[in-house]
Order: C-alpha cells, then structure tokens, then sequence
C-alpha cells in the first residue's frame, strides 16, 4: 500500500509537456491560418450540431 504513494513512475514530468504545448499550438495556428480548413471545420461542427439537435 505504501508504494501508491509514491511519485515515481506516474506523474509527467514538468519538462515534456511545454515542448508539447508550444507544437502543437504552433501546428493548430497553421490550421488556422489555412482559409479551407476553417471552411471544412465550420461545416463539420454545424453538421454535429444538427445531428445532436435533432436527435
């Protein structure tokens, strides 16, 4: 019971997850940037919306 609690082995380290972060912002600022892909993103989330209300 005394090794649940320990830090070892479950939590992420600090470190690994800003390398991450600042990617994929990056990767979703070019998606963003890119007029089709806002198109095809506005019409895939009207499309969910309609299905979800309708049901």
């Amino acid at each position: 019971m005394k090794n649940l609690m320990l830090k070892e082995g479950r939590e992420i380290e600090s470190g690994l997850g800003v390398e991450r972060s600042s990617t994929r912002v990056d990767k979703y600022k070019q998606l963003i940037s890119d007029e089709s892909y806002i198109d095809f993103a506005i019409t895939r989330i009207a499309t969910d919306l309609s299905h979800y209300l309708t049901k």
